[in-house]
């Protein structure tokens, strides 16, 4: 089964109801009615994607907070977008992986990389975990400078007949 990790701007763009956001949250919404009809596909995220898109609504998008708590509860106790089940993973399975490893492997990341600290944590929390693709609208190409990721933009998700 192949694992896609969902990054924060794919939950910031479906739950957004920002006019500037139509676009993107068109893409996600037509993205995962394609994941829908595949059966070897399986969502995931982290508790630190969840963390990004709780920042970005409340401060850049500007919804009530107590929406945006709404939103996080029910994502985090449902683990569903759109009726499709997505798995929320550790920063690793290991069990003895600490937060002085974490950052370890953050800091690596960063230095090797040159990518943002908030992509480089994603990086790490997927790697961990065995995941290579992540869907994202990343502008700047951060994941793309990380060997070993596949990234994937919700526009080029389509089943061909």
């Amino acid at each position: 089964m192949k694992r896609i990790y969902l990054d924060s701007n794919v939950l910031i763009a479906y739950h957004s109801l920002d006019k500037a956001e139509e676009g993107k949250k068109k893409m996600v919404h037509e993205a995962l009615a394609v994941f829908a009809q595949l059966k070897d596909i399986q969502l995931c995220t982290s508790m630190w994607a969840v963390t990004e898109m709780v920042n970005i609504l409340v401060s850049s998008k500007k919804i009530d907070r107590g929406i945006v708590a709404e939103i996080e509860s029910q994502m985090v106790n449902e683990k569903r977008l759109k009726n499709l089940k997505m798995q929320i993973i550790e920063v690793s399975p290991q069990k003895d992986y600490d937060f002085a490893e974490f950052f370890y492997h953050v800091k690596q990341g960063i230095l090797k990389y040159h990518s943002g600290v908030g992509d480089i944590i994603h990086s790490v929390i997927m790697k961990n975990n065995g995941v290579a693709d992540i869907l994202t609208f990343d502008e700047k190409d951060d994941f793309k400078q990380i060997p070993d990721l596949t990234v994937l933009h919700p526009k080029d998700i389509k089943i061909l007949e």
